[in-house]
């Protein structure tokens, strides 16, 4: 069986919209009478053993029906992946969030179950100031001055000795647009994860395109992720 969604049976559902919602202007209900019409086609071409198992969800019908329209509204059509089910999809919720715990007691369980790392583990090869020098030739003072500016990141060892990932360097001097991402990101531990991680989205990781020149790319990526 199929039903008739000519033109002509668009004219009749809009007719019935408009007589049943006097305030909303006719021009508005016109899209929305073609959305019924075809959820009313598709409807028809159920058997009567599917429409009776839709029936059974009648009270939340609406707003599965509601989401299955906003979802289609959302996408582009060639993006869409059609999903045979065979049940009717339940709308749930989950129990939300725990209990709020205070800070010491969140510690404590992080404690619990955190693993110490080397910060080399994840950062690469660091070297302090006296290090710097020595392999770049690069003066203690000089080093500060980037540092202050964000042109290359110190990561905090200890309580108060900072180290530099050697990956920032490119013969002896900072790599070109590390003081914008730092601008961007603001913490520079975050930072530096960021940077050495690959990010599929701008073909590899953000360090090693700022290296390659990609500066512009590469920090509107950080503003996008951080913004």
């Amino acid at each position: 069986m199929q039903l008739n969604v000519s033109r002509a049976a668009v004219a009749d559902i809009l007719d019935v919209l408009a007589r049943h919602n006097p305030g909303v202007p006719k021009a508005a209900l016109k899209g929305k009478s073609k959305v019924v019409a075809a959820v009313a086609a598709a409807t028809v071409g159920l058997s009567e053993e599917q429409q009776r198992r839709i029936l059974a969800y009648e009270k939340v019908l609406g707003k599965t029906m509601e989401s299955v329209v906003a979802d289609l509204g959302g996408e582009h059509p060639d993006e869409l992946i059609r999903v045979e089910a065979d049940k009717i999809v339940e709308i749930s919720q989950g129990e939300g969030l725990g209990d709020l715990l205070d800070e010491s007691e969140g510690r404590r369980r992080l404690e619990a179950i955190a693993a110490p790392v080397r910060l080399e583990d994840w950062a690469g090869p660091v070297a302090g100031p006296s290090e710097i020098e020595r392999k770049f030739g690069t003066r203690r003072s000089t080093l500060h001055e980037w540092q202050k500016r964000g042109a290359v990141i110190g990561l905090l060892r200890g309580e108060r000795k900072h180290v530099f990932p050697l990956a920032q360097f490119v013969d002896g001097r900072p790599i070109e647009g590390m003081s914008e991402i730092v601008r961007v990101i603001g913490n520079p531990r975050a930072a530096w994860q960021w940077l050495v991680q690959s990010k599929p989205s701008i073909g590899g990781a953000p360090l090693e395109r700022l290296k390659k020149g990609h500066v512009s790319q590469v920090v509107e990526a950080a503003e996008r992720d951080f913004g």
